[in-house]
């Protein structure tokens, strides 16, 4: 667990550091979204939604992992679609917009659109963003591995009016 009061002491250099990353992972996903931020959340809202029960239930435990049984596509039976209503619920954007940002996606052929409106990610969509997946890993490890030099370095004298 990590110490609060530490974080507390160090806070101006931890959001330095947090900061850098967020900037620069948002700068990477304008760029992949071609500057729309919106469409970037709505998939990803979708995304998550449709696989968090199967990772949850199966996958995060599962002896072979998770990649090899998203590979084999034993993940499909188990997608739980959402729809517009639910996105615009979680993310606070408006239902039209969701809606204008699904056709968009759809478009782009990362997201399908059932008979009732239920929103899927398109089974082989997450090819199109292993390079992009990888470099925020890594990017992600290096953020985490300075905040933790940040936490364990020696505590610092405080200044006057501090």
């Amino acid at each position: 667990m990590v110490d609060r009061s530490r974080m507390r002491e160090r806070h101006r250099e931890l959001s330095y550091v947090t900061g850098q990353f967020m900037t620069e992972h948002l700068i990477r996903v304008h760029r992949l979204f071609e500057g729309d931020l919106t469409a970037a959340i709505v998939l990803a809202t979708v995304a998550q939604r449709n696989v968090q029960r199967y990772y949850d239930e199966v996958g995060r435990d599962a002896p072979e992992g998770f990649d090899p049984l998203v590979a084999a596509g034993e993940h499909l039976p188990h997608l739980r679609p959402c729809n517009a209503l639910s996105v615009s619920a979680a993310t606070g954007v408006p239902r039209e917009t969701v809606r204008r940002k699904v056709r968009w996606l759809v478009a782009k052929g990362w997201l399908s659109i059932g008979e009732r409106g239920q929103l899927c990610v398109v089974n082989g969509m997450s090819r199109d963003f292993q390079d992009f997946d990888i470099e925020t890993t890594e990017r992600l490890l290096e953020c985490m591995q300075a905040m933790t030099r940040v936490l364990e370095a020696p505590a610092v004298a405080k200044r006057r009016g501090e």
